[in-house]
């Protein structure tokens, strides 16, 4: 199996950015995720900035995996809906250039009926955000949101005017009782980004997200399919919960690469 391009969400280590540049660096990892909301807000940057951060990052031997751009409401949602849409779009921008062409993004849960108001406006707000994309050359990763697979193909596959793809969170298909190899298998071709992220399920129907290899997603089998289809996408390894997000990020680092040679 060819190396894995695995990064680091370093919103995790919790440090301001010069310090997570150099814990990113530490964990092996040899990319990152930026928050566009949070680390690197669009605007906050001048030109000579944006060459800084790429220079420092390069003499880390890091790369820009993605941006992730964080909503508080979903694109159906009708509260300060084009608000939230040109945010989006800022937040696009900044990936072009940063030179990253990646930005994850959660709609919120796709609607059950396909007829229904709020599906036409999530639609609508996408085939505008995907039309967007083919400008700046950035393209949205919808992360799950307890959605089944055929949901978030359908949708997908309805938006004509641009790309669109999948970042795939197998955390979030373990916790909404879905197996998250059996969904890789059914929506790999649309997926452009990985979230590596582990979980497990309680015995309320719920779930907790864990350390990486720690959960019930079995990346014994998941990372033989990134080989299998050939797939050049960045593998991003995320914490959100737990009192040691930077040291679960770094030993998910060495986690992958032990599964990946094992």
């Amino acid at each position: 199996m060819p190396p894995l391009k695995i990064a680091v969400a370093t919103r995790c280590f919790q440090l301001p950015l010069k310090d997570s540049l150099r814990a990113a660096a530490a964990s092996g990892a040899v990319g990152v995720q930026f928050d566009a909301r949070e680390e690197l807000r669009p605007g906050d940057l001048t030109e000579t900035g944006i060459r800084q951060l790429l220079h420092s990052l390069s003499e880390r031997g890091l790369s820009i995996a993605s941006l992730v751009f964080p909503t508080r409401r979903s694109f159906y949602d009708q509260d300060e809906l084009d608000a939230r849409v040109a945010a989006t779009k800022r937040a696009m921008d900044l990936a072009w250039q940063l030179k990253c062409g990646v930005v994850t993004v959660r709609a919120g849960k796709i609607p059950a009926d396909p007829a229904s108001k709020n599906y036409r406006i999530l639609q609508d707000v996408l085939s505008d955000l995907a039309h967007y994309a083919n400008r700046v050359g950035s393209t949205l990763a919808i992360t799950p949101t307890h959605d089944s697979p055929q949901a978030l193909l359908d949708l997908i596959e309805s938006i004509k005017t641009g790309p669109l793809a999948i970042d795939f969170d197998p955390a979030v298909f373990v916790m909404s009782g879905s197996n998250p190899v059996d969904a890789f298998r059914s929506t790999y071709r649309q997926v452009l980004h990985l979230s590596a992220r582990d979980a497990v399920r309680d015995i309320d129907a719920g779930g907790l997200e864990v350390a990486l290899g720690r959960g019930e997603v079995e990346w014994i089998e998941i990372l033989p399919l990134l080989d299998e289809i050939a797939y050049t996408g960045w593998v991003t390894v995320i914490r959100t919960q737990g009192d040691d997000r930077g040291g679960d990020v770094a030993r998910g680092v060495k986690f992958l690469n032990n599964v990946m040679f094992s």
